[in-house]
């Protein structure tokens, strides 16, 4: 990189009492086999040593912006996006590790499918007295747009974004969605491009006491509640609390709904089906056999229902957006202990 271009990447990582953990996060993202980004690390206050290890890095790209007190995670991500020159940010946390590989794989993708304006990818889930485990979330868009009605399915420190795509439309972390910030975030570019995941672990997530997963569950699940309401009503359908709380038991999934749960959720997933079919903010046909299927599962494994699982599923109106094999269909009857 010519010392008077800008780099082709920003690699955005704030920094809160990082410890232990930060070293090894600088020195992945150094060791990166791509070589043309600036690093630019916003220290949000910290009270500990994470200075002190930034400042033990001698390398150029990196960038240091040192908030003088604790502005907390929005607003430094913030602060970020306006300074990053960059064409393409790239998201890291202090606790996490890039694997080599990393920048070089995921920016080659966006510069090839430009349509693509958010890559996350698959990660690695580990950490002391915790079980190491594989990630893996759908690369395919209309998957994960249907996912996003229920949960994330691009995990924050594994995301690169298109800066322009921010810029051009004015997108910046919610301030209102605390914990949850990404969520909101990726749902609402998503709306200008096509979204992906890098179908290989390219990301080591450290599970640890202090992850904000960890610490403020509860609040996460009530902006998490808030985005999905959000997609709904963007949908062309408004849902209440309980009407998207239930819609996310059946997504989960979970299989024991009583007579009276089912009749509200079928009524419910008529209504978000008619919303749908008419103002596609989710693919048609892939959401409908989406919500047919899982409505098969609910039917097939819930025993609350007992052997009334054969008749409840062929009632719902969109149970024809599932086809059941023959021998499928001859299992379920069985199971249901309807005669043939």
């Amino acid at each position: 990189m010519n010392s008077k271009e800008a780099p082709l990447v920003t690699v955005l990582m704030p920094v809160y009492n990082a410890g232990i953990y930060l070293e090894d996060a600088i020195k992945s993202i150094l060791n990166q086999t791509f070589r043309d980004f600036e690093f630019l690390i916003i220290n949000d206050g910290s009270t500990d040593t994470s200075l002190e290890t930034i400042k033990s890095f001698n390398d150029s790209r990196i960038k240091l912006v040192n908030n003088e007190i604790n502005l907390k995670l929005i607003k430094s991500l913030n602060l970020g996006l306006k300074l990053a020159k960059g064409k393409y940010i790239v998201r890291m946390d202090a606790d996490d590790i890039s694997l080599p590989t990393r920048l070089e794989k995921q920016i080659e993708f966006l510069k090839t499918n430009l349509e693509y304006g958010l890559l996350g990818s698959w990660f690695e889930d580990f950490g002391e007295n915790v079980k190491s485990k594989i990630v893996r979330y759908s690369s395919d868009d209309a998957t994960i747009r249907i996912k996003h009605l229920h949960q994330t399915h691009i995990s924050h420190p594994t995301a690169v974004i298109k800066k322009e795509i921010v810029q051009n439309n004015n997108i910046f972390f919610d301030e209102a969605s605390v914990h949850g910030e990404d969520y909101d975030f990726w749902v609402r570019v998503s709306q200008y491009c096509k979204i992906s995941n890098f179908p290989e672990v390219l990301v080591r997530k450290r599970d640890h006491p202090q992850n904000i997963t960890n610490l403020h569950a509860n609040k996460m699940k009530e902006t998490c509640t808030k985005v999905k309401m959000y997609q709904f009503k963007k949908m062309g359908v408004e849902l209440n609390q309980v009407q998207t709380d239930i819609y996310s038991r059946f997504a989960d999934p979970e299989w024991h709904f009583n007579e009276n749960e089912l009749d509200i959720l079928e009524d419910l997933l008529n209504k978000i089906i008619l919303s749908n079919n008419n103002s596609a903010f989710v693919p048609v046909e892939a959401f409908r056999t989406y919500l047919a299927e899982k409505w098969f599962h609910l039917c097939y494994h819930n025993n609350k229902i007992k052997n009334q699982g054969f008749k409840r599923f062929h009632r719902a109106s969109f149970s024809k957006y599932f086809n059941l094999n023959t021998v499928s269909k001859l299992k379920f009857r069985i199971k249901s202990s309807i005669s043939i």
